[in-house]
């Protein structure tokens, strides 16, 4: 976290540097603060269950493929309030 790298980090005119500047710096080299993600391991009837979807619709056409509608299981947070540390990384 940017609070903990700016208390072990000396700073070159200063005995410390502040959270803020580490978050510029880090800002100012590409890297972007994101959560990481917590997911359940799947088991191995979630497994089984994957399996035998794909082997059902292995021969499925285009046509058939543009009738099914995809969605992701995104988790938003609108607030800071959910107590997960965050890590940089850079985009894409």
């Amino acid at each position: 976290m940017a609070t903990t790298t700016a208390q072990v980090t000396p700073g070159m005119h200063n005995f410390s540097i502040s959270a803020q500047t580490v978050r510029n710096r880090l800002r100012e080299a590409g890297l972007r603060a994101c959560r990481p993600v917590v997911r359940q391991d799947l088991t191995r009837h979630h497994r089984k269950q994957s399996c035998l979807w794909a082997q059902t619709h292995h021969r499925w056409t285009r046509h058939d493929w543009q009738k099914v509608l995809f969605t992701d299981e995104s988790w938003f947070c609108l607030t800071r309030g959910d107590d997960r540390i965050r890590v940089y990384r850079r985009r894409n």
